[in-house]
């Protein structure tokens, strides 16, 4: 487990509500190319219920993130300056730096990955 994404403490059924959100990483790997990218999901909502896994009705991701400005090519430009914009792309990195970039629905057949990295009740 990645220790910089790991919670310290989860258990949503003591304060579930429509109030709480969770922070979401999504790892994909094409070959031997790697993406990932973070997004939150709010809702009275845990566990798996949180971790969609198609993403053919798009994705929005916090503009601002640190993976998102390396994996994220966004849907159009009509969102510019809004804290969370649609993906478009999703930039896959090969270990010597070359890039591929796949479009987001395309992304379900190559994601390896799912995890819950934050929560607030």
């Amino acid at each position: 487990m990645n220790e910089q994404y790991r919670m310290e403490y989860y258990q949503p059924e003591e304060t579930m509500s429509f109030d709480q959100k969770h922070t979401i990483l999504y790892t994909f790997q094409y070959e031997n190319a790697f993406a990932q990218i973070v997004t939150s999901m709010g809702g009275n909502v845990a566990g798996g219920s949180v971790m969609t896994t198609e993403f053919d009705c798009g994705l929005t991701v916090p503009v601002e993130h640190e993976l998102t400005k390396k994996h994220v090519e966004f849907y159009d430009k009509e969102d510019e300056g809004q804290p969370y914009r649609e993906v478009g792309n999703v930039i896959f990195y090969y270990p010597g730096g070359e890039t591929i970039r796949l479009d987001l629905e395309d992304c379900s057949n190559y994601l390896v990955g799912i995890q819950i990295i934050g929560y607030t009740p």
